[in-house]
């Protein structure tokens, strides 16, 4: 039942910080900060499953489920999603060299932010995901405060 509560939660504040996301204005990049970027690229995971056409080439910010298996990490909707292997609730994503300095296992399998580049083409070698996030920038554990950026 917790572990429900926490879904729906999660799952809330995506849908918040999407309608936040698209009503506000274009920051100047040069000076961005971290609220700044949050406020401007964070969306729900749901709404990029179901319209990606609307954030293809554009960069996002999204909250999910993380799994850093070998050759197919993805990022899912929920824990249960990677559990049960529905990619179609997930993007595949590759992270850069050295992104998370030696702490990959504090992150796997748990929530984070993930933010980089999607590209609504690459529906990856594994399975049939929604997409690909590339260039990733920036990893943050939700809840364990492991952040990694190359902000």
């Amino acid at each position: 039942m917790k572990k429900h509560l926490i879904i729906v939660l999660l799952i809330f504040a995506q849908i918040i910080c999407a309608q936040n996301s698209e009503k506000s204005e274009k920051i100047n990049n040069e000076n961005k900060t971290d609220i700044e970027y949050t406020r401007n690229y964070t969306i729900s995971l749901i709404n990029l499953i179901s319209t990606p056409e609307k954030y293809h080439g554009k960069k996002v910010q999204i909250i999910g489920y993380i799994s850093l298996d070998f050759e197919k990490n993805g990022i899912y909707l929920n824990k249960d999603d990677y559990e049960y292997a529905i990619y179609s609730n997930g993007f595949s994503f590759s992270l850069p060299e050295g992104l998370l300095k030696n702490s990959g296992n504090k992150i796997d399998k748990s929530y984070v932010l993930l933010a980089g580049t999607f590209n609504m083409n690459q529906k990856g070698k594994v399975g049939p995901w929604s997409g690909k996030l590339e260039n990733i920038t920036r990893i943050i554990g939700i809840g364990n405060k492991t952040n990694h950026s190359n902000d």
